[in-house]
């Protein structure tokens, strides 16, 4: 759909696989790009030039059961964080952990979000800029979120951010 696009335009889908290098694609002409939303945490860098994407939302009938989504102390006995990596990984709680140990990549594609498309190709978006009431609010609805899941399961949230800063480094 972007035929044209060259490095240095942006709009590229950033794909985070639990406790994993990140990987970040381009939105070349002819690609298309398969993942599970519930299970990969991921985000569209923004674009400094107009871009074309195609979205298809799949829901299934067996998709996200209540068992799948329980944060509950049955689905979390783990013998080590090893065990509770290789879990998190493969289930759609892994939304749920991602949001505190990528906080800071979560809060920064939220403020991306509502800050919109203003500058494309240089006109401004229809949209009026976001105003700093309505940043606010949405670091503090950020930050609560984050709190409570750490306050629940700090030792497992810390330890998945040693080892995504170990993931980061590694890559440096």
């Amino acid at each position: 759909l972007n035929p044209t696009w060259k490095d240095g335009d942006g709009g590229e889908i950033v794909l985070w696989p639990f406790l994993s290098k990140s990987t970040k694609v381009s939105p070349l002409h002819r690609r298309a790009v398969l993942f599970y939303s519930d299970r990969v945490l991921h985000r569209v860098l923004p674009s400094k030039k107009r871009r074309v994407c195609f979205t298809i939302w799949s829901p299934g009938t067996n998709v996200n059961s209540k068992r799948d989504v329980a944060l509950s102390k049955d689905v979390l006995q783990f013998t080590s964080y090893d065990q509770a990596v290789q879990f998190f990984s493969q289930s759609p709680l892994q939304r749920v952990i991602s949001r505190a140990v990528y906080s800071e990549e979560y809060l920064e594609s939220l403020l991306e979000c509502i800050e919109g498309t203003r500058g494309v190709d240089g006109e401004d978006a229809a949209s009026e800029s976001v105003s700093s009431a309505e940043k606010e609010r949405v670091v503090k609805q950020h930050n609560a979120s984050v709190m409570s899941i750490v306050s629940k399961l700090r030792p497992l949230i810390d330890e998945f951010r040693r080892r995504k800063e170990c993931i980061a480094h590694a890559n440096n």
